[in-house]
């Protein structure tokens, strides 16, 4: 009995770090869209004053972190397919409902 409770709590704090991991990718992917957001306004303001080439500068630069931004969301859909899994359970107890990612 004592060994199926130390195996689901093993399997929970595998969960919850897996949790927490997919979590930092959505907050790293959050702060490079708003990078890429900041960046693009920054372009748009030296395109509107005639500076093209620092307009170009900072469009590639937007460009840069709304890949790193793709980059993350990827990764976090990849590392939450697991979590999401139907039947996936510890013991007896399930971990989660199933989330839809077709929108």
């Amino acid at each position: 009995m004592n060994n199926v409770t130390i195996e689901v709590d093993t399997a929970q704090a595998q969960v919850q770090a897996q949790a927490q991991a997919v979590s930092d990718l959505y907050r790293t992917a959050a702060q490079q869209l708003l990078l890429a957001y900041q960046r693009n306004k920054e372009a748009t303001r030296h395109h509107d004053r005639g500076a093209f080439r620092a307009a170009l500068h900072h469009a590639r630069l937007s460009c840069v972190h709304a890949a790193a931004a793709n980059d993350c969301l990827t990764q976090a859909l990849v590392q939450s397919g697991p979590l999401s899994a139907p039947g996936l359970a510890a013991g007896h107890v399930v971990l989660g409902p199933e989330v839809y990612r077709d929108h």
